[in-house]
This record gives structure tokens, sequence and C-alpha cells, in this order.
């Protein structure tokens, strides 16, 4: 059996070791059932699911409906991600109720338990089929970190189409061939761990979460690119999640800020000041210490005083890039020197009577970077002014074949319909997608209407434009 050993604290030992600083223990926490889904650590990670068999798969246990669906989620360090297999147990069509995930990493799955399907508190039991949540799936015995065990929730989606209800009708072997995707499994961590820590006379809770569910803490979030019809764009993929207890309430909240939800780097900002961390190899301790190195000082420009947060990606010299969230005061921010681009904004203002108003953007294009050195004016643009781009384009009708393909195909007698849509550009160039108002922000702004005039100022059409 190949065993996943549980590895802590690769992040920053040799300056852990030789600068001074306090080591604090860290307690294991688990999250209660019905607070996984929505817990701030992390989006968690996906995976499609699909008739076909990976190959990494050895042995399972047989199969009832002979409709099974399988993935390989995560990415371990141990090499690839955790085999899973969703299973009706009562037949064809009676509904998928077993989950199994390979957490031992051995291709073998008849030595996993069997997860059920739960019923979370105050889930009522006519929840659709298509979402299903299991749990809890807890890591083998020999997984300890930090005193417990983790544990683990999935939530399985099953996408319901014409096309994959013909497919759902073809014979295992068939629906394999094809490598039809039938659905997705989200998995999330059902625990964390904490510490309270005492930095620069100050005492904040602080933890460390798996956010992306690979039996190993410590992770930090590193750029991918892809390219599209020659459009290059980058993510970063989930990571670790650095937990911050902001607003003294004695847990980690989750607000539209993600004020308290940070991602893992050897750099965190407590009470605005930065500071520099590192995770015992055991994962039993978290050492937490003033930032000692020259920091840089960044305007941000032109609107700095409407940045509310601000998520950089930071490539020190000679590393790679990832994703820092320093804190913002009067506009401007400190970071260690190094190269820098813009990744994500949040902004928030008003003016007069008006209401608050909250926006939040991403910049997927990866831009030139900005070199930030100490001792020297360095900005970086983002935010206000912001640009509103309308484009307009006439879409084809088409009929959608099996799995969704487009077979570009017009309709008899239909009509041409006029697509519009509108992106809001921020400054740095990052793309606006999310808008709030009201208390808490909990509400949307006014749809953005539109008119459509003829060159003689004759208005033609109108209406309104959906958010997302």
């Amino acid at each position: 059996m190949n065993r996943l050993i549980p590895i802590c604290g690769a992040l920053a030992l040799a300056a852990a070791g030789a600068a001074s600083g306090e080591d604090f223990p860290l307690t294991f926490r688990t999250i209660p059932a019905k607070d996984v889904m929505s817990f701030i650590g992390g989006t968690g990670t996906y995976e499609q699911l699909r008739a076909a068999k990976p190959a990494k798969l050895k042995k399972e246990p047989r199969a009832v409906s002979g409709k099974a669906l399988y993935g390989e989620v995560g990415d371990t360090h141990g090499g690839g991600g955790f085999l899973v297999r969703v299973e009706e147990s009562r037949g064809s069509g009676m509904g998928y109720d077993q989950l199994i995930v390979d957490l031992n990493q051995n291709g073998d799955l008849t030595d996993d338990p069997v997860v059920r399907r739960t019923m979370l508190p105050g889930e009522r039991r006519t929840v659709s089929s298509e979402q299903m949540p299991f749990g809890p799936i807890q890591a083998p015995a020999d997984k300890v970190i930090a005193g417990g065990r983790p544990v683990y929730y999935a939530q399985v989606y099953l996408y319901q189409s014409s096309a994959l209800y013909y497919f759902s009708d073809l014979p295992a072997s068939a629906r394999a061939r094809q490598n039809v995707t039938s659905g997705r499994l989200k998995l999330k961590p059902g625990w964390y761990v904490d510490t309270t820590v005492s930095v620069n006379g100050r005492k904040q809770k602080v933890g460390v979460c798996d956010g992306d569910c690979n039996l190993f803490l410590g992770d930090i979030s590193r750029s991918q690119t892809s390219t599209t019809r020659g459009e290059k764009t980058w993510y970063f993929p989930a990571g670790d999640t650095l937990l911050v207890d902001a607003d003294g309430s004695g847990g980690f909240n989750h607000d539209l800020f993600r004020s308290e939800a940070l991602p893992f780097a050897p750099i965190l900002y407590l009470g605005g000041k930065a500071c520099k961390v590192a995770l015992a190899p055991d994962c039993k301790s978290l050492r937490v210490e003033p930032w000692t190195e020259t920091l840089a000082e960044v305007a941000l420009q032109p609107r700095g005083d409407q940045v509310r947060n601000v998520t950089l990606a930071w490539e020190p010299a000679g590393g790679q890039w990832q994703l820092i969230r320093p804190a913002v005061a009067n506009g401007k921010v400190l970071v260690p020197p190094g190269n820098y681009r813009l990744f994500e904004s949040t902004l928030m203002g008003g003016s007069g009577s008006r209401e608050q108003v909250m926006l939040s953007g991403l910049q997927r294009t990866p831009q030139e970077p900005v070199s930030v050195g100490a001792g020297r004016g360095n900005t970086l643009d983002c935010g206000a002014p912001l640009e509103i781009k309308v484009t307009a384009a006439q879409a084809r009708t088409t009929s959608v074949m099996a799995l969704g393909s487009n077979s570009g195909s017009q309709r008899p007698g239909s009509q041409p319909t006029l697509r519009i849509s509108a992106t809001v550009v921020g400054a740095g160039g990052e793309l606006y997608s999310s808008f709030q108002k009201g208390e808490g922000f909990r509400s949307r702004p006014p749809k953005p209407t539109f008119k459509i005039v003829q060159a003689g100022g004759r208005t033609v059409a109108n209406g309104n434009l959906e958010y997302g």
C-alpha cells in the first residue's frame, strides 16, 4: 500500500529557525456538518464525474447499478489525487447514495469506508437529487495532524440534460467509451487548526485550513496559465488558507470582503502590521513573529482611498508567483520588494446621501509585472475610475446536440438575436463582476438598463442587463 504521509510546514523553515520568534501550539478543530459548505477556509476542490474508470483504479467493490461514476479529486504531494466512486446501491435509477474516496491512495477502493449521503441539519427530505451531500469522510488512523484525524465532506452535483438522460440509458461500457461528463464532486475540509498568537503587542486567534483537501498543511497557491483562442489567462488553484479572527468574535466568520480568510503565504498582516509565518514540520505549532525585513510602500492609484481589499500576485527574487493579501491603509500597502501583479480588488464607495456600494473584481490576464523596491516611489493601478465597455453582436440560433455541442445550424424561421454584454473595467484592467449594496452589502443595485437607438434617434428596443 502506498502511504500518503501528512507533511506540514515546508514553508520557510530556515527562516523560522534563524529568526527570533515564538511557537504557538495548534489545536485541532472540526467544523459542524451544517457549516462545512459555507466555511470560509477555502473553496475546496472540484472534479468531473464520468462513467469511465480511471487508469489508477486497481480494485473496487462490485457495483450494484452498473452506472457508477468515477473521478480523481485534488492534487496531493504523494502524486495525483484521490480516486472517488459514486454509486447507486439500491439499483439503477434509485439515486446515488454511496461514495468511496481512496484516501490511502493505493488504487484499491475495497479497503476504504463507504460513505453514505448525509442529511444536513435543516435539510428537507425532498432535497434535489441533483445536489447530494456526503460525509463525514474521515482520514485513516495513521493520518493524524495536530492530534486529530482530518475529516472531509463532499457535495455531488449531477448534470441533468437530454443528452445525459440519453447516455444514462447506455450500458456502462458504451458510456465509458463516450467519456461522458455526468456531474462533478466538490470536496471541502471539515477541519482546521488554530491558536492564539501574541505579536506586536496584540493577541489574535489565527488558524490554518486545508483549503485544497490533500491531507497537508502549508500549501501556497501558485499560478498556472492557459491559452484559449490566442488569449492568455492565469489563475491560482486552491491552496491552503490562513484564518484570522479580525473582528475579535472568537471564531472565523464569513463576510463579503473575506476579511478573515487569506491565501496561505509566508507573510500575514495582523492589525495592519506585517508578520512572518511558518508551520512546524509536525504541524503542532505555528511560528508568528514581526516582519523584520525591509518593506516597500506602494500607492494604489488613482483612487486608492476606495480600495478596501487587494490581493496581489508576488514574485519573490528567484521564486514563483504566489498570492498575498496586504493590509490597505490610506490607499497604500507595505509589501516585500519584488515583482507584483494585481490579481483581485474590492472597492467600496458612495457619495452624498447615496448608500455605500461594494464591487469585487479579478485580473485574469497576466499584466506586465510592476517592480517594487524600498526607498522609492511605487504605484499600482487598480479601481476607479471605472470604464463600462458594451459590446453587441448578432447571435446565431443553434440546435443543441449531445453533450451541449453546437451544430451551428440555423433553425428554419428563427429570428436573429442581438446579444448585448457589458463589462466593468478598473484602472488596472481588472473586471468587476460582483456588485452589492445595503446593510451588510446583502442586496444588489438595480439592474443596468439599456436602449437601442437607430441613427435617426428612434428607440427600437430597451431592457435590463442581468448580473453575471
